[in-house]
């Protein structure tokens, strides 16, 4: 077993407090956090600069899925796993590694803060770290997803760079994102269990659709008392919109279609009604 794939020295290290304390760490790579996250920031620092965020994690998961299920790359032993929630996906790239390196070294490009970029580098190495640590995935997993999530930022940097994005308007870049979005959905590796996730595709078109800006006319503990609550929202209309989708059974063309319209309305519902409700109570401009 070479270096790339060898996990025997991972029970060696485990402890009862290092696991508590990589199982949370791991916890910042899921997306339920991740969507909880960039709302908070929609709503408490900048909807422009959560929504660029917003949209490269869109990618950069969407690439992830496609390679895991394009390559079929079996996890490690499931006797050293420690992660349930993994269920039946493969394990290379990671997930985990590429979405971190995606998240936190866009914040801290943006940001250029000397502590900000120490403190998202730090997250990076530890959230990769214990993808190794819970078993579910082996070094090369690792190192794949980190240098694949550099190349998202080293495209989205040179995009930034000449002006990609502005030069381009609304209606052409919703046309873009539908091609994109209908190329992915054709050319997925679908097998059984693992088809392309049409209510994400749906959170994608929904949240560039929906996009507005907010501005809480508060200081700063009520402006996060505001975002917090707005947070809350989300995660309970998450819950019920997955609920929603799990409880009615619709198939073939109709399905998906049902399923690319909760996705669009949830986050129509994020980035546009509840920006729309703090506006109507004078309580944001």
């Amino acid at each position: 077993m070479s270096i790339w794939n060898d996990l025997s020295w991972v029970e060696n290290i485990r402890t009862p407090i290092l696991s508590i304390f990589f199982e949370n760490i791991s916890l910042l790579g899921y997306p339920t956090f991740l969507i909880l996250f960039i709302s908070f920031g929609y709503f408490f620092w900048s909807p422009s600069r959560f929504s660029r965020v917003a949209m490269l994690l869109f990618i950069s998961g969407l690439m992830n899925s496609f390679l895991k299920d394009f390559f079929q790359d079996p996890r490690p032993l499931i006797e050293l796993m420690l992660d349930p929630k993994v269920g039946t996906s493969y394990g290379w790239p990671s997930g985990h590694a590429q979405i971190a390196v995606t998240l936190w070294g866009l914040l801290a490009y943006e940001l250029k803060n000397k502590w900000i970029s120490i403190g998202a580098g730090t997250l990076i190495l530890l959230i990769s770290f214990s993808r190794m640590y819970l078993g579910v995935h082996d070094f090369g997993d690792v190192l794949s997803g980190l240098i694949i999530g550099a190349l998202v930022l080293a495209i989205w940097n040179f995009a930034v760079i000449n002006n990609v994005y502005e030069s381009l308007s609304n209606h052409i870049w919703l046309l873009l994102i539908l091609l994109f979005q209908l190329i992915f959905y054709i050319a997925y590796p679908s097998h059984e269990g693992h088809e392309p996730n049409i209510w994400f595709l749906g959170v994608m078109m929904g949240w560039f659709v929906g996009f507005s800006e907010i501005h809480l006319n508060s200081g700063k503990i009520q402006k996060f008392l505001l975002s917090s609550l707005s947070v809350l929202t989300v995660f309970v209309s998450m819950i019920l919109i997955t609920q929603l989708e799990a409880n009615i059974e619709v198939e073939g063309f109709l399905g998906m279609f049902f399923s690319y319209s909760l996705g669009i309305f949830f986050s129509i519902f994020v980035t546009w009604i509840i920006p729309r409700f703090w506006k109507s109570t004078n309580l944001a401009s």
